[in-house]
């Protein structure tokens, strides 16, 4: 798979600009950490906020250069990539999660997508032949990148008309922050694919060759068993 004739993302390697090349476990590690950090993140946002104001979300993002530890710890929506850019485009005072449902979808996910992410990450470093096990990772990533993507569909033409009327470096910076997490996620989500299908084949094989063992080991004691009646 090509992607702007910049990367090459085979079943076992990734290769950028076709010189250098990675592992694709190698780099599910990677991004499985970072992952990790983002979304772990996320939830000692829900943690913090409950513990401290009672509430699953506490989101406020009009805040000011004065603001306390609390209001800026809870101003951001990191898990999405939202340090503030939402609040310059869509003029919103809360998280897009508060006007979801008050943030408890946003925190049962959180919980969901770290969980996946941490059994995925067992899975690559103690290299287990376990497709299942790819399962959640697979799902939870892949629905996330859509939701980022129609996240990022919706907010288009705002974005660019924040761009059209407003230039400076902390909207380039928070822009570049969002654009940075969405594509890395995309990134992560399609090269886990493509090692997901290689293990497949890998697992497959070993099965197949297992079978045949098991099929020669009994033939053989058959004829074994003949020679001795013989």
């Amino acid at each position: 798979m090509r992607i702007l004739y910049i990367l090459e993302i085979g079943e076992r390697k990734t290769k950028c600009f076709g010189c250098l090349s990675c592992s694709n476990r190698s780099l599910c590690i990677f991004f499985c950490i970072l992952q990790i950090i983002v979304v772990g993140c996320s939830l000692f946002q829900h943690l913090y906020s409950w513990s401290r104001f009672g509430h699953v979300f506490k989101c406020n993002s009009n805040i000011t250069a004065e603001a306390t530890f609390d209001e800026r710890l809870l101003a951001y929506d990191i898990v999405i990539f939202d340090f503030g850019l939402m609040n310059i485009v869509l003029k919103m005072s809360k998280c897009v999660a508060n006007y979801l449902d008050g943030g408890y979808l946003r925190f049962f996910w959180c919980v969901e997508h770290t969980s996946a992410l941490l059994i995925l990450l067992a899975v690559l470093c103690l290299d287990l032949k376990k497709i299942w096990l790819y399962w959640p990772a697979l799902f939870m990533q892949s629905s996330f990148v859509l939701g980022m993507a129609i996240l990022s569909m919706a907010t288009t033409p705002k974005i660019l008309e924040a761009i059209s009327t407003r230039v400076d470096s902390h909207l380039t910076t928070l822009l570049s922050i969002y654009v940075c997490g969405v594509l890395l996620n995309w990134m992560f989500t399609l090269v886990l694919w493509h090692h997901y299908w290689d293990m497949e084949k890998v697992v497959r094989s070993l099965e197949e060759n297992s079978g045949t063992e098991q099929r020669n080991t009994i033939q053989q004691r058959r004829n074994n068993q003949s020679l001795y009646y013989c």
